[in-house]
C-alpha cells in the first residue's frame, strides 16, 4: 500500500510540473528533472516502474492528451494553435504523433460527434502491479 502511495504522490508532484510547463516546447527531460529535483536517472526509473514508459513518452503523452482536452474545448482554434499550446513547435509532427496515439488525425478528432475518449490507443495502467 505504501508504495502505491508514494508512487501517486509522485505521479501527482510530476504532472503538476507538467501542466505548469506544458506549453513551453523547450521543457524536455533534462528540464523536467531540474523541475522535479531528480536525477535524469532516478526518474526514468521510477516513471518506468511506475507507468511503464520513458519519461520522453510521458511527457508526450500528457502534452497529447492535453492536445486532445483542447480539440474538444475550444473548436474554433486551428490545430496549428492547439499544437503551440501544448509545446509541440512542428504541426506535422503532432500530427503524426496525435493520429499514433489516438488512431485519428486532430481534424478528425475535434470533428467527431459522438463518444469522444481522452484515452490513446497505447495508454497504459496508471500502476504497474
Amino acid at each position: 500500500m505504501m508504495a502505491i502511495t508514494s508512487s501517486l504522490v509522485f505521479l501527482e508532484k510530476l504532472n503538476i510540473q507538467l501542466q505548469a510547463h506544458l506549453s513551453d516546447h523547450t521543457l524536455d527531460v533534462h528540464r523536467l528533472t531540474r523541475l522535479v529535483g531528480m536525477s535524469r536517472t532516478d526518474l526514468h526509473r521510477k516513471l518506468s516502474r511506475t507507468v511503464g514508459m520513458s519519461t520522453t513518452e510521458y511527457i508526450r503523452l500528457q502534452r497529447l492528451q492535453r492536445a486532445a482536452e483542447l480539440l474538444e474545448e475550444r473548436p474554433g482554434w486551428s490545430v496549428y494553435q492547439v499544437a503551440m499550446e501544448v509545446g509541440f513547435d512542428n504541426h506535422s509532427y503532432f500530427s503524426r504523433r496525435f493520429k499514433e496515439a489516438f488512431g485519428k488525425c486532430p481534424v478528425a478528432w475535434r470533428d467527431q460527434s459522438t463518444n469522444r475518449q481522452f484515452t490513446p490507443i497505447l495508454n497504459p495502467p496508471l500502476l504497474k502491479p
